[in-house]
């Protein structure tokens, strides 16, 4: 077990890449804490989600699969029995694993994978700092003598779910729209709320299961009778959670940086999806847009370990499925059984190395897309009685609405160019590139019941309120 570094491994709940962290330009937060991972670390600025709803992505990191794959396809369903854990891995590599904080993979016992420190909750603000407590006490009393790997599962900025709900409840009406109280009452200065989003404008032809979850009705769409002033709240509370984690990570990292374990640990931070923040008119997650399925992925140390310090790196799209294979990498650990992923180690110690050119994720069982950075595809699948129950793809289901954005020009996704005759030709470039990487997945199972109850229930609903599926 010569030369292999301890691993912590800090996950947050529902960060965005976009508009969280002052080092990454967010001039509305201030994040002393992830500050000091980016300036002593290297930054993936093309990282992605495997799957932007917590349970789904959250698997996809311990087993290296997608969604599909696993079968955690909606939060609830539980994960094939068969599928790699990673914790397994690495106690077979000579490492002890322990857990802290939300773990949210059903069908895969935390107690049974790790010695767990402290299980979480489901509102940050109150139990985040069980977590970092937890994880200060195993810094300061690790006498072990086998290398380990630590795990500190953050809720926040997740309490952002909370809050759109009782702002819209306690606001007035003017003009037929919602507008908070806190300016009014002094609660808050104009200076204090961030302006609104500059990407709010959308393009309405949207995947239906979409359109089912986050527009509502044609005739009144969700969130229509939002004031900018109650966007602009959203997006200053959605702040001041991210804030609130980064001082549980900043506490953590001042553990670390007094501990003995300093020199010799590996840090990976990352998030399992992020947040509408208001951008397209939407909050929450399970959308592909950029503010939801692009997410934090910082690899760093405090120590003295071979990593590119303060590289914030914007040509190599990863994906959370690269998070377990990294791991084995660093640890050693034999990591052939996992299904995919790349280590990230040989772009984070400078190393030319032949990369993919496209990742791909998955979303509410009927949405996949791949994106090289530059073009984004989406195509959503409409529901086929003869394979009910069986995640869709190409060769059994037929498309539905494709999205097509153009992100070095429309960086925002507000044009969608799958129906525009001049994009025929990268159109068909990026239907091929899904294609390949719906070959690539491992044969695909039926999910739990609870997994094909939401499918049918979103299919029946889309027929029901005859949203569209073709243009």
């Amino acid at each position: 077990m010569d030369g292999v570094p301890n691993i912590l491994f800090i996950n947050v709940d529902q960060m965005s890449l976009l508009d969280s962290v002052r080092a990454y330009g967010c001039e509305y937060t201030t994040t002393p804490g992830i500050d000091r991972l980016v300036k002593r670390g290297t930054s993936f600025m093309q990282s992605y989600s495997t799957d932007p709803v917590c349970c789904p992505a959250r698997a996809s990191w311990w087993t290296g699969a997608y969604s599909s794959e696993h079968g955690v396809i909606v939060n609830g369903t539980p994960c094939h029995a068969d599928m790699p854990d990673l914790s397994r891995l690495l106690q077979k590599a000579g490492y002890n694993t322990y857990y802290s904080g939300k773990w949210h993979v059903p069908g895969k016992s935390v107690r049974k994978l790790f010695h767990v420190l402290h299980e979480g909750s489901w509102w940050g603000e109150l139990t985040d700092t069980q977590v970092t407590r937890s994880g200060v006490a195993f810094l300061e009393n690790y006498a072990g003598s086998k290398p380990f790997f630590l795990s500190l599962g953050y809720l926040n900025p997740h309490d952002i779910c909370i809050t759109p709900s009782y702002d819209s409840a306690r606001s007035s009406v003017v003009d037929g729209k919602k507008v908070p109280p806190y300016k009014a009452a002094g609660v808050l200065d104009e200076a204090d709320i961030p302006p609104v989003q500059d990407a709010q404008d959308y393009d309405s032809r949207e995947p239906a299961v979409l359109v089912l979850s986050k527009r509502g009705a044609p005739e009144k769409p969700k969130f229509s009778d939002w004031s900018d002033e109650l966007w602009r709240m959203h997006r200053y509370n959605y702040h001041r959670f991210t804030e609130m984690v980064d001082a549980q990570v900043d506490t953590l990292l001042d553990a670390l940086a007094q501990s003995s374990f300093r020199d010799n640990t590996l840090i990976i931070f990352s998030s399992d999806h992020g947040d509408g923040l208001g951008r397209h008119r939407t909050v929450g997650k399970s959308t592909f847009y950029d503010e939801v399925c692009r997410v934090p992925f910082i690899v760093s140390t405090l120590g003295d370990l071979k990593v590119r310090e303060n590289i914030q790196d914007t040509e190599h799209p990863v994906s959370g499925v690269d998070f377990a294979r990294t791991v084995c990498d660093y640890s050693g650990a034999d990591g052939s059984i996992l299904p995919h992923g790349r280590s990230l180690r040989p772009l984070v110690e400078g190393k030319e190395v032949v990369w993919r050119e496209f990742v791909y994720a998955e979303s509410s069982a009927y949405m996949h897309m791949v994106t090289d950075g530059t073009t984004k595809y989406v195509r959503e699948y409409i529901e086929n009685d003869a394979f009910a129950g069986i995640l869709p793809c190409a060769t059994t289901h037929r498309a539905g609405v494709e999205q097509l954005f153009d992100l070095a020009r429309d960086p925002n996704e507000a044009r969608n160019l799958a129906y525009d005759p001049g994009y025929k030709a990268q159109l068909e470039r990026m239907r091929v590139a899904l294609d390949r990487k719906e070959q690539e997945r491992v044969p695909v199972k039926a999910v739990a019941p609870r997994g094909q109850m939401f499918m049918s229930g979103r299919a029946k609903a889309i027929k029901r309120k005859k949203i569209p599926q073709q243009y």
